[in-house]
C-alpha cells in the first residue's frame, strides 16, 4: 500500500518537534529538581553545623521558626518527638508529607556532644510554587506543540507545493502534436532540473512520434502503388478469360490477399493521423454496417457463405462515428473469427453492444490479457489485425472486452459508451 509523501514528511517533522519539546521539558525538570534539592540540602547542612556548635549538655533543645523545626536529643534523654520526626530511623533524609504540609527532614547522629539532631524544613510553599511552575511549563509545552504542528504543516506545504505543481503540469500533458512543455522556471534548482529533464524527454518523444507517424504514413502511401498494380494485373487476367480452373482459384486467392492488404493500408493511413481531424463522424445504422461487412466477406470468399449468423435487432442501434473506422473495425473482427474457426460465427447486436463469438479453440490467455489491458499498452506481437482493432476502438471511444465462451471459443464484446450510443427512436 502506497503512502503519501506529504504525510510522511508531516509525521517526521511532527515527531521531531514532539521529541524536542519532550527532551526540553525533561531537561528543565531535572535541572530544576537538582537545583532545588541542592539548595535545600545545603541549607539543612548549614543549620546542622550551626546546631552542632551551639548545643551541649544533657538537656533536650528545640528551636522553631516559621519554616524550620530543629530538635537536639542527647543520648540517654527521653522526650516526646513531634509527629514529623516520630517513628523514623536514624539516620534519615527524605521529603515527606505530614498534615497537608511537605517537609524536608534530616535526622543524623552527632558525636560531640553525643546525641541526635532532628531538622525539618517546611517546603510546602516551595512545592506549591513548583506545581504552579509545572502547570506553566505544561501550558508552554502545549503552545509549543501547537506551534510545531502549524509550522510543520506550513513547512510540508512549502516543500511539496512546487512538487505538486509540477505533478499537475505533467498530468495536463496530452499526447499530440506538439506536446506542451513544462514550465521550468522554479525557484528550487532541483525542481527546475527535473522540469528541464522532462522537457528534454518530451522533445525526444515528440521527435520519435513524428518520425513513426511519418514512417507509417509514407509506408502506407508507398504500398498503395504496388497493391494497385497487383489489382490491375488481376483485372487484366480476368478480362483475358484464358485461365484454367486451378489458375482462377490461385488468382482469386491473390485478389483476396490484395484486397486485405489494401484495407490494412487504408486503416493504417487513417490511424496514422492520431489527432482525429480526418474523422468524419455521422449517424450510422449498425445493422446496415454489419450486413455490408458480412456481404463483403462472403463475396470475397464464396466458400465461407452461410457461416456467419447475425442477430440484428429492430429498431437498429445508431451510433455517431466515422463510417470508415466502423467498417474497418467490424471487418477485422468478423474476418478474424471466420479465419480462425471452422464452425459458425455469431454476430449479435444489442442496444449498446455488439458481440462476435466463435466455436474455435479460443484466443490464448496472454492475447486476451493484452486486449483487455488499459489503453496504450497493446503492441502488435500477435498480428496486425487485433492491433488495428484495438487502435480503432481507442479512436472511436468504444470498449473492447475479450472473454471465453461457454463452448470454449472466443467472444469479443464491443461496448458503446453512453455518450456515443443512441436508440433509433430518439
Amino acid at each position: 500500500m502506497k503512502t503519501s509523501l506529504s504525510r510522511r514528511l508531516f509525521r517526521t517533522f511532527l515527531a521531531i518537534g514532539f521529541i524536542n519539546v519532550a527532551v526540553t521539558l525533561v531537561i528543565i525538570e531535572s535541572v530544576y529538581d537538582d537545583m532545588e534539592d541542592s539548595i535545600l540540602r545545603n541549607e539543612l547542612a548549614l543549620e546542622r553545623a550551626f546546631l552542632e556548635q551551639h548545643v551541649g549538655g544533657t538537656e533536650v533543645e528545640s528551636r522553631d521558626t516559621a519554616l524550620l523545626t530543629t530538635l537536639y536529643v542527647p543520648d540517654g534523654a527521653t522526650t516526646e518527638l513531634p509527629e514529623i520526626f516520630r517513628n523514623r530511623p536514624v539516620p534519615f533524609s527524605a521529603e515527606v508529607e505530614v498534615a497537608d504540609k511537605t517537609w524536608l527532614i534530616s535526622i543524623e547522629r552527632v558525636a560531640a556532644p553525643a546525641g541526635v539532631i532532628y531538622l525539618a524544613q517546611d517546603i510546602t510553599l516551595m512545592e506549591s510554587r513548583e506545581a504552579a511552575q509545572r502547570f506553566g511549563w505544561g501550558l508552554f509545552a502545549l503552545l509549543v506543540l501547537g506551534l510545531v504542528v502549524l509550522l510543520t504543516r506550513i513547512g510540508t506545504r512549502r516543500i511539496l507545493g512546487p512538487l505538486e505543481d509540477l505533478t499537475r503540469h505533467i498530468a495536463r500533458l496530452q499526447p499530440g502534436s506538439p506536446v506542451a512543455r513544462i514550465d521550468s522556471r522554479y525557484e528550487d534548482m532541483e525542481l527546475a532540473n527535473i522540469a528541464a529533464t522532462l522537457n528534454q524527454l518530451l522533445d525526444a518523444l515528440d521527435a520519435y512520434v513524428q518520425r513513426e507517424k511519418s514512417l507509417v504514413s509514407l509506408a502506407s502511401h508507398e504500398l498503395r502503388t504496388p497493391v494497385a498494380v497487383i489489382s490491375g494485373a488481376l483485372d487484366v487476367l480476368a478480362q483475358r478469360n484464358s485461365l484454367g480452373d486451378a489458375d482462377r482459384h490461385t488468382v482469386a486467392r491473390i485478389r483476396r490477399a490484395a484486397d486485405e492488404m489494401r484495407a490494412d493500408v487504408e486503416t493504417l493511413l487513417k490511424l496514422a493521423r492520431r489527432s482525429g481531424d480526418s474523422d468524419q463522424p455521422e449517424d450510422l445504422d449498425l445493422t446496415d454496417s454489419v450486413r455490408a461487412v458480412v456481404a463483403e466477406l462472403e463475396d470475397g470468399a464464396p466458400q465461407q457463405a452461410g457461416r456467419i449468423r447475425c442477430s440484428l435487432p429492430k429498431p437498429a442501434p445508431v451510433v455517431h462515428a466515422d463510417p470508415t473506422l466502423v467498417r474497418m473495425l467490424l471487418r477485422n473482427l468478423v474476418q478474424n473469427a471466420v479465419r480462425h474457426t471452422a464452425g459458425e460465427v455469431h454476430v449479435e447486436l444489442g442496444a449498446n453492444s455488439l458481440s462476435i463469438s466463435d466455436a474455435g479453440a479460443g484466443l490464448p490467455e496472454h492475447i486476451r490479457a493484452r486486449l483487455n489491458a488499459p489503453a496504450g499498452r497493446l503492441v502488435p506481437e500477435d498480428g496486425l489485425g487485433l492491433f488495428i482493432v484495438r487502435l480503432i476502438c481507442e479512436r472511436l471511444g468504444w470498449l473492447l472486452r475479450v472473454r471465453r465462451s461457454d463452448a470454449g471459443g472466443t467472444v469479443l464484446d464491443l461496448l458503446f459508451l453512453p455518450d456515443a450510443a443512441r436508440s433509433a427512436q430518439e
